[in-house]
């Protein structure tokens, strides 16, 4: 699939990029291209891709942000490429949900400048990650995640023979970058204190490995447009979890104070998998589910919707760009947050 072929990944020194780095290194492509805005982390991966002793003369580590049209035009008419793994967003409900302009610009206007330039310039496959936290969203990342889900299917719908556009949800990856597990793991190392949201709140996990083995498996068979749902088994009490971390670590459970803080901005007690009126299909691999929604907006329609929204984020007011996402997503409904208001 990506012998002698070249390939873009966003977000390429997070935990799914850079997972995908070191697959599709093994792969022979022709050209690998590894952006990501986050100087430290693009070293750190370069270093440990040295340390292994893989040629690198054919890989780009750009340094810079999927908004910079500037340079996206640079990389998209410089090389020709076959696939991006489009995986940069600002991910963590909190501080998005404090910094909502941000997580705005880089997820849904971000989003929108890969995808036009990729008709644009005729790439052959783009592959969106998305989030659980995009159905039914209540919270400004998830919000954010889902426009640029609708984006994406509005323009496969408008230019149906061009780039091949696949959107990925799932939960929360164990072990990724900012997430529980590691948090647990820091606290119980340095003051023994677990701190946990609520004692009922549950979360779908899943490993590392079983994305990117399900991610390859789905582009065996996706259709430009397709919006798959990746299987998730039960969910799993975050308290469960924090015990489960006690014991890895070899902590006495008695001995360890779990405390609760309380849910945090724009966090659910219980995420969901589909949406209410949505339909979830089964495809002919096991734990891929497509998922239909009944209404897509028009090309035109959410252009003209994000076109206003940038304009709003330009002018910094926080309140507008939340308000016209709401407007636009019917289904943004905020929970635990100060925008709960505009509802």
């Amino acid at each position: 699939m990506f012998k002698n072929k070249c390939v873009l990944i966003t977000g390429s020194a997070g935990t799914i990029g850079s997972a995908l780095t070191h697959f599709i290194l093994q792969n022979q492509p022709a050209t690998i291209i590894l952006l990501d805005n986050a100087e430290t982390p693009l070293f750190n991966l370069e270093e440990t891709l040295r340390l292994k002793g893989l040629k690198i003369d054919h890989i780009k580590f750009v340094l810079g942000s999927i908004t910079n049209i500037a340079l996206i035009e640079k990389l998209f008419s410089t090389h020709a490429i076959d696939f991006i793994f489009h995986t940069a967003a600002y991910k963590h409900v909190p501080i998005i949900e404090r910094n909502p302009i941000p997580g705005v610009e880089v997820n849904c206007i971000g989003t929108k400048i890969l995808s036009d330039a990729s008709i644009k310039h005729k790439v052959k496959n783009f592959i969106f990650i998305s989030t659980d936290k995009a159905v039914e969203p209540a919270n400004v990342m998830g919000a954010t995640k889902l426009l640029a889900e609708k984006y994406i299917n509005a323009l496969s719908e408008k230019h149906p023979e061009s780039t091949r556009f696949i959107t990925l949800r799932f939960g929360n990856v164990i072990n990724s970058n900012g997430s529980v597990i590691p948090l647990f793991k820091e606290q119980l190392l340095n003051n023994g204190t677990l701190t946990i949201t609520d004692r009922e709140a549950t979360r779908y996990f899943i490993s590392l490995s079983k994305v990117i083995i399900l991610l390859f498996e789905s582009l065996k068979f996706a259709k430009t447009g397709d919006v798959f749902l990746f299987e998730m088994g039960e969910s799993k009490s975050i308290l469960e979890i924090a015990k489960e971390t006690i014991n890895e670590l070899n902590f006495k459970e008695e001995k360890v104070q779990i405390e609760t803080i309380g849910l945090r901005p724009g966090e659910k007690l219980h995420e969901d998998l589909v949406a209410s009126d949505v339909n979830k299909e089964k495809t002919q691999h096991p734990e891929i589910y497509l998922v239909k929604e009944k209404k897509i907006l028009s090309l035109k329609e959410i252009t003209v919707d994000i076109n206003i929204l940038q304009k709003l984020a330009n002018e910094q007011d926080t309140i507008a760009v939340v308000t016209q996402l709401k407007r636009i997503l019917k289904t943004f409904k905020s929970r635990n947050s100060e925008f709960e208001d505009l509802d």
